[in-house]
Order: C-alpha cells, then sequence, then structure tokens
C-alpha cells in the first residue's frame, strides 16, 4: 500500500440546490433529512469525551459523522462504545452536513462526504486535519455532485457517491483514484432510483437505498438494473449486512420506522424500534448481535427484541456507521494499488 498523500485545494462553499421529495405528501422532518438541513440551534450534548489520544494506524474504528457538530465520531468495533467524540474535529465550512466517512486505502487518510458542501473531503486519519478536496476534483461541481448523500467502494477501488439533486441527480457518480469523475456507476434514474441514500456492495450484486419510491433497489456489480430487492415504508437510509448475510436497514420514517432486517434474498424478517427512539439512519451489528444504532437522539445499543441496552452519546446529528480496519475500509481489506 502507498503511503503517498494528495492535498488538494480547499473547499468552495455553495448553497444546495432544493431537492424535492416526489409526489407523496412528506413531514418537515423528512424533508429536512433529505436536504441535510439543520436548524441553527441544533446541538450536539454528549457524555464527557476521554481524552483525545493520538493512536497509530493498527486501530479499528466505527466511523460516524455528526451532522449537527460538523464533526466525526469513533467508536469501539467490538462493544459500540464511544473511543474519540471529536476524531475529526468540528470543521465548518468543509464540514456542513458530513454524512458518511470511510479510510482511503492509498493513503493513511480519510474521506467525508458531506450532503451540503456537494463533496467528498479528505482529511487526516490520526488528528483530523483538514487536507483538500478529493472529489469532484476541482472543487465543487454541482453537475457531478448535489445533496451527496452515501459513499461506497466499487471492488476495483474507485469511490462511488449517491447524487440526489441537480443536473445528475438520482445517479451513482463514480470517482477514480485521483477524484476525477469517470461517469455514472448507476445512470440517472436507473430502475426507477429516485433519491438515492445508501449503496451496499455485496459479493454478486449491489442494493441501493431509493427514498422517493419507498424501495430497496438492487443492480449487477456493473451498474445495471436487476429488480426491487424489498419494499419499505418509506425512508430507507444506511444498508448494512449481518454476519449471517441478512440485510439490515436503517429506515428514518414511515409505518416501518426501525431497523429492519431481510434475509440475503430480500424477505422480511423482523422491525427493531425501542421505545423512545426513531428517525434512525445508521446501523451497525456488533459481535454481540445487538445493533449500534443512529437515530436522532444518539447512537444506541439495541437488541433483536426491541429493547435499548445503552445510549453510547446522546447527539441529534449521528449518521451512517461504517468499520475501518487499520484505517482501511473493510470493503477493500486486501486491495492493492499497483
Amino acid at each position: 500500500m502507498s503511503s503517498r498523500m494528495h492535498v488538494c485545494a480547499p473547499a468552495f462553499v455553495l448553497a444546495m440546490a432544493p431537492f424535492v421529495l416526489g409526489a407523496q405528501e412528506a413531514s418537515d422532518g423528512e424533508r429536512r433529512e433529505a436536504e441535510g438541513l439543520w436548524p441553527e440551534s441544533a446541538a450536539s450534548s454528549p457524555k464527557a469525551p476521554e481524552a483525545r489520544r493520538l493512536r497509530g494506524f493498527e486501530i479499528d474504528l466505527l466511523l460516524v459523522p455528526d451532522a449537527a457538530a460538523d464533526r466525526v465520531m469513533a467508536f469501539d468495533p467490538s462493544t459500540g462504545n464511544l473511543v474519540d467524540a471529536n476524531w475529526i474535529p468540528s470543521n465548518p465550512p468543509n464540514l456542513q452536513t458530513p454524512k458518511v466517512a470511510l479510510a482511503d486505502p492509498i493513503n493513511a487518510t480519510l474521506f467525508v462526504v458531506d450532503q451540503i458542501s456537494d463533496l467528498v473531503q479528505r482529511y487526516a486519519g490520526v488528528g483530523g486535519m483538514y487536507l483538500g478536496v478529493f472529489a469532484p476534483a476541482g472543487g465543487p461541481n454541482t453537475a457531478i455532485l448535489d445533496n451527496a448523500t452515501c459513499m461506497a467502494y466499487r471492488p476495483n477501488g474507485h469511490v462511488v457517491v449517491c447524487v440526489t439533486g441537480g443536473a445528475n441527480q438520482d445517479s451513482i457518480a463514480e470517482f477514480d483514484f485521483a477524484g476525477a469523475h469517470v461517469g455514472n456507476f448507476i445512470a440517472n434514474g436507473a430502475g426507477g432510483l429516485d433519491g438515492p441514500f445508501d449503496v451496499l456492495f455485496r459479493t454478486s450484486d449491489v442494493l441501493v437505498s431509493s427514498i422517493n419510491t419507498d424501495q430497496i433497489l438492487r443492480y449487477d456489480l456493473n451498474g445495471a438494473f436487476l429488480g426491487v430487492f424489498a419494499a419499505i415504508n418509506n425512508f430507507p437510509e444506511q444498508l448494512a449486512q449481518a454476519a449471517n448475510g441478512n440485510v439490515l436497514v436503517a429506515n428514518f420514517g414511515g409505518t416501518e420506522v426501525g431497523i429492519v432486517e431481510y434475509t440475503a434474498a430480500g424477505a422480511f424478517v423482523g422491525r427493531y424500534n425501542p421505545p423512545g427512539l426513531g428517525s434512525y439512519r445508521g446501523v451497525y451489528e456488533l459481535p454481540n448481535l445487538n445493533l449500534l444504532v443512529s437515530t436522532d437522539t444518539g447512537v444506541h445499543e439495541i437488541t433483536r427484541a426491541g429493547t435499548l441496552v445503552q445510549t453510547k452519546i446522546a447527539v441529534t446529528g449521528a449518521q451512517y456507521i461504517k468499520l475501518v480496519l487499520d484505517l482501511t475500509p473493510v470493503a477493500l481489506q486486501g486491495f492493492t494499488v499497483e
């Protein structure tokens, strides 16, 4: 793995184009969620974080952006406990609504996709220093990225990003190792895609959450539409895979609010929504088979019996939960660049 580091030009800040939720009437909360908007009064109220410590690159972490505080938090993947509430400290205007954080497989750095700045930003893996724009190369370009809501890696190592607004809306944009746009991995509106909010690569297919059609859509590894994996009511956000191959969906609203579990083939297994929780955004299965979830009230550990085990941190803006091993995304473990 190369140790080279790319430092790009600083980000520019653009106003986000309006994002329309589709024909069905949506609550104000769902509209704001779709657009990545936060009230100015929104503030985190975390437990006192542990003292910040410099660490080596052998650390395994769960990274969770906090869109209300414009930072990235880190948690222990074994227990779900908070490691550092400010793994990447608050960094506006470069971060305005951070949605997903992943490790860069080429450098020991982190990528953060930001919904409002329409960029994939790059940060130091340890210390959280801002290093510049990764994608689109050259800075903001709403003809490519607008209202970016998710990020993942293709098996070839390219970054893909969900686009829900602007000229390229309802697509999954693809970027090479230098952050250059190389086209769309999934074409605009392919298979009825409307409001893509997450992408999950599996061994032989790709799942995409589509918030305006209330569906999880299925594509092949080249981005061609295969069919509907599952219908869901009504705002599916993060998609994750359980140890047994089942699919976990963090569903923000509607009659199926909670964590919805399906078999690998798309059959309904269960829905988990402990009393007092709601507005789910992220999910990760812990080794004890409990679920670490992010909601509008914080990051919590819950059971599949629908009970709240523990609140790990109380914040309003917790987003997707992504595992990195040795600061390399799990999806690219073993991947090398010649």
